[in-house]
């Protein structure tokens, strides 16, 4: 029959499931009006399901149906509450039960945004104490060659300021923790010769058996030496590498250096000339840095050309 309640309801499920269509194609004009007829459809829809029931009659396939376009909705439900956000049917959900959803899309909506809102919320908090963690461990957990380096170089500046004692402490308080460090050794040792020979023997001994090879040891002290502007023994170390092995491209680099600081242009140019000579003898780093180096000095220096 035509009238029937199952007909009926056949029908309206139909008129509803074409209404979905129209609400969510973006250009529809009538969208929002669409959607208003949306929730009064589907009470009306629910109201004669309710009604079938009570007369025992299965609607089995019709509320399979039903709950396709159900499903249909509710994963547009965004697109849907802002066609409703100002609509008056608002006012009238509190009348009507949760189960009855659709009466109740703004309250889902925004209650899914706090919720949505909150966890960026954490998220983001959690994120800034996770980077503020970096940095704290960064500060009091810095790896074992930067801290030994900053200890280095507080040292010499109470070395500089002629606050010997102090100079020392920092650099056996380190050690204690990083024992064997040929670098804190051989700094302790410069430190030691402004206070006692002896004892900064004895440092040096220490440094030297740590480091790979005595090489390798008088090339770090001629370092160290250059650093703090003590020239002469950075450069006996130096001469003292180039006996040993006279094409030791890091040495004369250091070497050249030390005569550039000491105003020793000619000197400098030199040496560089002899790395450049060594070509692939030399460390590549080295040997380009000295070509650099050497540009540089030729086009700035007031020497005459057969000495270029």
């Amino acid at each position: 029959m035509k009238d029937s309640p199952i007909e009926l309801l056949r029908e309206k499920v139909a008129d509803l499931r074409k209404l979905i269509s129209k609400i969510l194609v973006p250009t529809q004009s009538e969208s929002k009006r669409y959607a208003e007829d949306f929730i009064l459809k589907r009470q009306e829809i629910q109201e004669l399901v309710e009604d079938i029931r009570r007369l025992g009659i299965s609607i089995e396939a019709e509320l399979v149906e039903l709950s396709e376009i159900d499903g249909e909705v509710k994963k547009n439900l965004d697109t849907i509450y802002k066609l409703l956000k100002n609509s008056d049917l608002k006012s009238k959900g509190n009348t009507y039960p949760r189960d009855y959803w659709w009466w109740h899309i703004w309250d889902i909506v925004e209650k899914k945004r706090k919720r949505k809102i909150k966890r960026i919320t954490i998220y983001s908090l959690l994120t800034v104490l996770i980077l503020i963690g970096v940095v704290i461990l960064s500060n009091y957990f810095k790896p074992s060659s930067q801290e030994i380096i900053e200890t280095m170089d507080s040292s010499y500046k109470y070395l500089s300021e002629g606050k010997v004692d102090m100079a020392q402490r920092v650099l056996e308080e380190k050690i204690e923790k990083y024992n064997n460090s040929p670098d804190l050794w051989l700094s302790l040792g410069i430190v030691l010769e402004h206070k006692d020979v002896k004892k900064a023997k004895e440092a040096f001994d220490k440094s030297l058996k740590l480091y790979k090879t005595k090489k390798d040891f008088l090339i770090n002290r001629a370092i160290q030496y250059k650093k703090l502007g003590f020239y002469e023994k950075a450069e006996r170390d130096l001469e003292e590498v180039l006996s040993m092995d006279k094409d030791n491209s890091q040495a004369l680099y250091i070497l050249a250096t030390i005569f550039e600081e000491k105003k020793q242009i000619g000197e400098a140019i030199k040496i560089y000339k002899r790395i450049e000579e060594l070509g692939d003898k030399a460390d590549p780093q080295i040997l380009v840095m000295s070509k650099m180096r050497l540009i540089t000095l030729l086009q700035s220096s007031n020497l005459p050309s057969d000495s270029k």
